[in-house]
């Protein structure tokens, strides 16, 4: 595996080439030889991984082999520290992008321990040089997350973060009390507000097209009382007399109400589902996400191409979002056409 050409093995000390089988502990991340991890039968870090401790990037050793072909000098990542072959523009590890000649930025955890690459974890809010850089509030949620090193059996706390994205450690702490106390009621205010329309953006297609049918066909009943109502309406329009009162002495009064009765229903309905069962419904389908990937990309768990194809597969869809609401107005135009054009017949 090229990304890793130049570090050694922790086990039998020996740097990796470009025809070496390397697999990646999935717990904290660092490369070993195939034959090496199945000898030893774990990761050669494993009574580091109960403190949280992380493999971080080393500049690889100077006598080790370079891939065929990217002979060279090769250019540092600011972000991850691994090296890249001085062609490219962004590195193939983390996908920052590269300047020649700069030197590698401080990893976030702290310094090495040891000649591999290994560095032990920093405290939460602190940086490499124990100074405070992030709000308390965010220190105490990273300890809570933290506490577990998986949110369920087999899955950690890093593959659903990679699969989430945007606001992953708050979703990681609703996953973990969720799990945790067994039960499936857990609030969510922007799924309260946005119902179908949040669903369409965490990627939950099937349950925002569920309740989006929901929605429309509560509104099936106003559309039928409306040809009825129009001609009336239309009639208190043209003498003047365009009141409520006037409003609610039609005949059709009632079943207008009764009509606009059953949308408001609906619509706190489907409000209050989503508010409260979102969470439950997201971490089932985070899960099933993240086994999926194990089963269908043909990359090894922990290595950078896996974690690529959970932040592909997972995320975010602002695109979905923005399609919906044009098919909404659509059919909002398309209906008040129809409307307008059979009451001026």
């Amino acid at each position: 595996m090229s990304n890793y050409n130049g570090y050694r093995c922790p086990v039998c000390g020996k740097a990796f080439v470009t025809e070496d089988d390397v697999v990646v502990c999935p717990d904290c991340g660092a490369p070993h030889h195939r034959a090496c991890y199945r000898s030893l039968g774990h990761c050669a870090f494993e009574d580091r991984h109960a403190a949280g401790e992380q493999w971080s990037p080393l500049p690889p050793d100077d006598d080790a082999q370079e891939p065929a072909g990217q002979t060279g000098t090769t250019v540092p990542c600011p972000r991850c520290g691994s090296h890249n072959p001085a062609s490219n523009i962004f590195c193939q590890v983390c996908g920052q992008q590269l300047t020649a000649g700069q030197a590698p930025g401080p990893s976030p955890y702290g310094p090495s321990a040891d000649g591999q690459g290994y560095r032990p974890a920093a405290s939460p809010g602190q940086n490499a040089a124990g100074q405070e850089n992030v709000p308390p509030w965010v220190q105490t949620l990273f300890t809570q997350v933290m506490e577990e090193p998986e949110i369920a059996p087999g899955i950690s706390n890093r593959e659903v973060c990679d699969y989430v994205g945007p606001n992953n450690l708050v979703f990681l702490l609703r996953f973990q009390r969720l799990l945790r106390s067994g039960s499936r009621i857990s609030i969510n205010w922007s799924a309260f507000f946005f119902s179908f329309f949040y669903c369409y953006y965490r990627k939950m297609y099937k349950m925002g097209t569920v309740l989006l049918v929901i929605t429309i066909a509560s509104l099936i009943p106003t559309f039928l009382c409306i040809p009825s109502a129009a001609p009336m309406i239309l009639d208190l329009f043209q003498q003047n007399a365009l009141t409520t009162e006037a409003l609610n002495a039609l005949p059709i009064a009632p079943q207008l109400m009764l009509a606009s009765n059953i949308y408001n229903i609906t619509s706190i309905a489907i409000r209050l589902f989503c508010g409260l069962f979102f969470n439950a419904a997201y971490c089932r389908q985070v899960c099933q996400g993240i086994l999926t990937v194990r089963e269908r990309e043909h990359c090894s768990s922990g290595s950078p191409e896996y974690h690529y194809a959970l932040i592909r597969r997972g995320g975010v869809n602002i695109n979905a979002v923005l399609l919906v609401i044009c098919c909404i107005i659509v059919l909002y135009v398309l209906v008040s056409f129809g409307f307008a054009y059979q009451m001026l017949l």
